[in-house]
């Protein structure tokens, strides 16, 4: 695990066009889930820390895709210029380029990594929960190793590799404290491979 916590720090070099904000039909799939997942606590933010967490993404087009915000998670309901479109990244280098009007999630080139990987996944969400972070550390899940930390070229080349011919499916972050991403061909199937795996949790409490 990562201590102190290793969180919201943005490790890529960004390059941010001042640009108006995502329109609001097009947040609409991702904003429904993302208020659901605050509710369950699984996007939110450390109390202790005040550093937010969970980041949600929508592909629009080849690998140009709309994510929530950099630490945002604090707040129950984001309106359209709390997200950010990347329109490019280079994870070679470790470059993000985006526009609007605050800076993507930290969490960028790992989501990046997941739609090059795929031209076929259209969503992806990533989420904090503790207890479920375990249980999936103890079961037989899609991993990413433990040495690879969060927001790097590393961790999302690894990420690459891991879903290499899926089109859906959620893995564990080893290396990231509580980290668990999701991916699906649309929202609802990105949405619901989270929400099955609470609902056993909540099930065997």
């Amino acid at each position: 695990m990562n201590h102190p916590r290793d969180e919201g720090v943005i490790k890529f070099k960004l390059t941010l066009k001042r640009a108006p904000a995502p329109e609001m039909n097009q947040v609409i799939a991702l904003e429904k889930w993302r208020a659901l997942f605050f509710k369950l606590g699984l996007v939110g933010e450390y109390p202790t820390e005040k550093i937010g967490y969970g980041n949600l993404s929508s592909r629009l087009q080849k690998n140009i895709f709309i994510i929530t915000g950099s630490q945002t998670g604090h707040l129950p309901h984001l309106q359209a210029h709390h997200y950010t479109k990347v329109i490019d990244c280079d994870l070679k280098k470790g470059v993000v380029t985006a526009e609007g009007l605050i800076p993507p999630s930290s969490e960028s080139l790992t989501h990046f990594g997941i739609y090059e990987a795929n031209p076929l996944i259209q969503h992806v969400f990533h989420v904090h929960h503790p207890l479920l972070w375990k249980k999936m550390m103890e079961g037989n899940f899609d991993s990413v190793d433990e040495e690879l930390t969060y927001g790097t070229i590393e961790m999302a080349q690894a990420t690459q590799n891991l879903i290499s011919g899926k089109t859906s499916g959620v893995f564990v972050m080893k290396g990231h404290d509580d980290g668990i991403i999701s991916y699906g061909a649309n929202a609802d199937e990105a949405g619901k491979n989270l929400l099955d795996l609470y609902r056993k949790l909540a099930e065997r409490q």
